[in-house]
């Protein structure tokens, strides 16, 4: 869940902060604060359901509103630090609650942010209850017109407003805007979790987002087997992201332009399917060639160690010859360091071979296809095992045979 962000009305404020910081409805609970207190969010509750009913805009009053953010688990930030960092940007009450709880393995850190659209006023302000002086028409847009075009009469002395008691500020419209919810990401997620965060990036997760499937939708079949082209296309373009070492996304946006993709919408399904068949294969071929030059890399650092370490003077050209090879990465020629400079570079190309292995099932090769990696223990060099190499097994066997 870490990196996750997303905003929702609060219809219960009171109950809300209730559920989030009852231990026995909570499986773990790690730290809790709040920048005012109960009082608070009970006037504040009231006041908007009073508003709400005032201006009679129907449906459910919005008390409050809640952001649910994901923390990675190596973060030490406190439920104190997230509300006097949001208090002291935006100006408005706020209490946090963080979770952690663990479900199929899987360790799920994120917090409950709920904060007032509204700020405390200094001085409640009241409002004198108003009256209409005289006798008022209106037609069926709301408009004044002359008694006889009426739809609508406000007699002279109806109660136009009641005495009113504010202690709270009109509603901050920018809390219900997608820039906030933006400007929340930079700031949480990037400024103050250190989360690998952009708005293209925001952007591309967003396209490629599945659709959700509703109770008894007829294009169900559909946007099902869209959402399955997305998850493939998000797969692979997060493989090649690893595998050509480049920023993330910039394998869909290759994509995109190489293949002329303007959407994902579930009316372009045919148009894409072939599109990304053709992309999924060409990756799968790129990926092999890449995972067989890191074997062959770590082949020829491997047999350069081998070579450094023997003692017999019949290999000082070879050594010296090895030692000159990499003289401008080591700037020595001592043979231990540049020794010990090979056995951390074949470290890390393992670790990254080992990575590339894993990617097979994002790059969607069927298992059949799939290639292992087998070390020869008396040389240390890696063998890449795949359906050419069994074809050549194979082959060597029946040469055998027919000489046998």
């Amino acid at each position: 869940m870490s990196g996750y962000l997303d905003s929702r009305k609060l219809t219960n404020v009171k109950g809300r902060i209730n559920y989030v910081t009852d231990k026995k409805r909570q499986e773990n609970i790690v730290d809790y604060y709040n920048t005012t207190d109960d009082v608070f969010w009970k006037m504040l509750a009231k006041e908007n359901q009073e508003r709400h009913r005032e201006v009679k805009a129907g449906g459910k009053c919005c008390e409050a509103r809640e952001l649910i953010i994901g923390i990675p688990q190596n973060s030490s930030i406190t439920a104190e630090e997230i509300c006097k960092d949001f208090k002291k940007k935006y100006n408005v009450e706020c209490t946090c609650a963080i979770h952690q709880n663990n479900k199929k393995g899987i360790i799920n850190r994120h917090c409950h942010l709920i904060f007032s659209e509204r700020e405390k006023l200094k001085e409640p302000q009241i409002t004198e209850e108003r009256k209409a002086t005289r006798t008022y028409y209106y037609d069926s847009k709301g408009n004044k017109c002359k008694k006889e075009d009426a739809v609508k009469v406000v007699k002279k002395g109806t109660v136009l407003q009641k005495r009113t008691i504010r202690y709270f500020s009109d509603k901050n419209d920018y809390f219900k805007s997608q820039k906030f919810i933006y400007d929340c990401k930079q700031f949480f997620l990037k400024e103050k979790l250190g989360i690998d965060w952009s708005f293209e990036m925001d952007q591309q997760n967003k396209e490629l987002a599945e659709k959700h499937i509703g109770k008894n939708n007829p294009k169900e079949e559909y946007i099902r087997q869209n959402n399955n082209l997305k998850g493939t296309i998000k797969d692979v373009c997060k493989a090649g992201d690893y595998m050509f070492e480049c920023e993330k996304g910039e394998t869909l946006k290759r994509f995109k332009e190489d293949y002329n993709i303007t959407s994902f919408v579930t009316s372009k399904y045919e148009e894409n399917k072939g599109k990304v068949n053709t992309f999924v294969k060409e990756m799968q071929s790129i990926y092999k060639d890449r995972v067989k030059n890191e074997v062959r890399k770590h082949n020829d650092i491997n047999e350069d160690i081998n070579f450094l370490q023997e003692t017999d003077y019949i290999f000082r050209p070879v050594q010296e010859n090895i030692i000159s090879t990499y003289e401008n990465e080591t700037q020595t020629r001592e043979k231990p360091r540049v020794i010990d400079f090979l056995k951390n570079k074949i470290y890390h190309l393992l670790e990254r071979i080992e990575n590339l292995i894993h990617l097979q099932d994002f790059l969607h090769i069927e298992r059949k296809n799939q290639i292992e990696i087998e070390e020869n223990k008396r040389t240390h060099n890696l063998i890449i095992k795949d359906n050419d190499y069994y074809k050549k097994q194979e082959r060597q066997k029946d040469d055998i045979d027919l000489e046998l």
